[in-house]
């Protein structure tokens, strides 16, 4: 047993921190994880609270409720202070777990949503690039501030500009069109087309508006329509499988994701060095997927990444304990292929789910997944108490679970080819005319990729200059 006020604090790194200020050391060390799972724990219910926030209202709405909560949550945290001040920073970091997965959710689906699904995967991973960019920003903050409280107001305040881009970001013309507001989104695509020197589809228009006055006869015709729910996720059997799989699949990369960044800063060698590999090793993963999906496909490189991230950190988490310095020195590198892997499975996850899923219900369905991954999240974190009956036992499980999770990712349909689906229906038929196989690669330049013209990825495997010879 230890006593607080027998502590020296070593401040060459930090001059004060939170486990300092909240005495959490000796016997109160355990509560260490338990505050960190608060945050993820907030993340799972926020993944669900703005996905259905996003579908109901809106998707700028949504994210603008997000900036505010997640901001000033992370702004008056560094405020608790006094005997309650644990409980209050809990409780508002709980808050900032809701309004972080909210913004990133609801800004991944109303980019996907605003692009073409020629753009779609490229938008879908690209996001992710500032999204690492922050992580390292915050690194840079990190190590020039070394005052927790300080930490926490520079971190959180300037989240409030992001309240500018109401005025700037037009609402999805997708979720519009879904809620039936179709002035709206002709308005949105007019404006469009004028920026970027096109015409606007008029006829598109006039076909839209005669399908939706025959869908506002029938509504007076018929009984009203059934809106699709959550639980359409889990109905037919061939919909709820797909479902389960994915959600399994978010929980598996988010746990080895997040139990390979906090891990990252225990690792030997400096700690902010640690700590910027890790996180910087995640841009090249996501370069990665934007430069092989469209021609190896989706499900293929889920599958590999998986199985990758999960037999790095089974290695990774064999050597731990080790003093020899090659050692530690493979065992970063082990950590950084994992991180490498989970960030590329991250970044698919997204897209793949996206795709995968119809509009009707494709922010319920990513939140559905976003709010099985939180629990992985935790579940990183408690593995921690495992260290003590066996000190490689948190990573080697990550590692299991990842490799389960890139065997079962071959179940999946393949959408590389398909386009978005709008309805339920659409949804069920993903993949069906695809004769793609597990190991097709289709050989596709970056130009042809991402030129103006419209792309199309061939669902048999075949690219273009193999379709010329067959006509010769």
């Amino acid at each position: 047993m230890c006593g607080y006020e027998d502590l020296v604090f070593d401040r060459s790194i930090m001059r004060s921190t939170l486990i300092e200020e909240y005495q959490l050391l000796c016997g109160r060390s355990g509560l260490r994880t338990v505050y960190n799972a608060i945050y993820m724990l907030g993340m799972l219910f926020g993944s669900y609270i703005f996905g259905w926030i996003s579908d109901s209202y809106g998707r700028m709405k949504s994210l603008m409720v997000a900036v505010v909560t997640v901001s000033l949550s992370g702004f008056l945290g560094a405020f608790c202070s006094g005997p309650m001040g644990l409980h209050g920073y809990a409780f508002l970091r709980f808050l900032t777990g809701m309004g972080g997965i909210g913004c990133f959710m609801v800004c991944f689906v109303l980019a996907v949503e605003h692009v073409g699904y020629k753009y779609t995967m490229l938008i879908g991973i690209a996001i992710e690039i500032p999204f690492a960019l922050g992580e390292a920003l915050l690194g840079v903050e990190a190590y020039f501030i070394r005052d927790w409280t300080t930490l926490q107001i520079v971190a959180y305040l300037p989240l409030l500009l992001l309240l500018g881009l109401y005025w700037v970001v037009p609402e999805s013309v997708r979720w519009l069109i879904g809620a039936g507001r179709l002035e709206e989104a002709k308005a949105i695509i007019e404006n469009a087309a004028k920026a970027n020197g096109r015409e606007a589809p008029v006829h598109l228009f006039k076909t839209a508006t005669i399908v939706s006055s025959d869908i506002e006869n029938a509504k007076h015709a018929e009984a009203p329509e059934v809106k699709a729910t959550v639980l359409d996720l889990f109905r037919p059997t061939k919909m709820a499988l797909r479902t389960i799989n994915m959600c399994f699949q978010w929980f598996s990369v988010t746990m080895c994701y997040y139990g390979l960044s906090f891990a990252s800063t225990s690792l030997a060698g400096d700690k902010f060095s640690n700590y910027f590999l890790s996180v910087l090793i995640e841009i090249p993963g996501y370069i990665f997927c934007i430069l092989v999906m469209d021609s190896w496909g989706r499900r293929p490189i889920l599958s590999f990444c998986q199985a990758m991230s999960g037999i790095a950190c089974i290695f990774c988490g064999l050597l731990q304990g080790q003093t020899d310095p090659g050692l530690q020195g493979l065992q970063v590198f082990l950590s950084l292929i994992g991180k490498f892997g989970a960030s590329a499975s991250f970044a698919i996850v997204y897209v793949y789910t996206a795709e995968m899923f119809p509009t009707v219900i494709r922010n319920q369905a990513v939140g559905t997944c976003s709010l099985v991954a939180r629990i992985g999240g935790i579940t990183s974190l408690l593995l921690d108490l495992l260290k003590v009956y066996w000190l490689p036992a948190p990573v080697f499980i990550m590692g299991v679970v990842a490799t389960t999770a890139g065997a079962l990712a071959v179940f999946f349909p393949e959408t590389l080819g398909e386009k978005l689906p709008e309805t339920m229906d659409e949804a069920f038929r993903i993949g069906e005319n695809s004769n793609r196989g597990f190991c097709t690669f289709t050989c596709t330049s970056v130009k042809e990729m991402f030129s103006e013209e419209l792309k199309t990825v061939p669902r048999d495997g075949f690219n273009n200059q193999a379709m010329d010879v067959e006509k010769e």
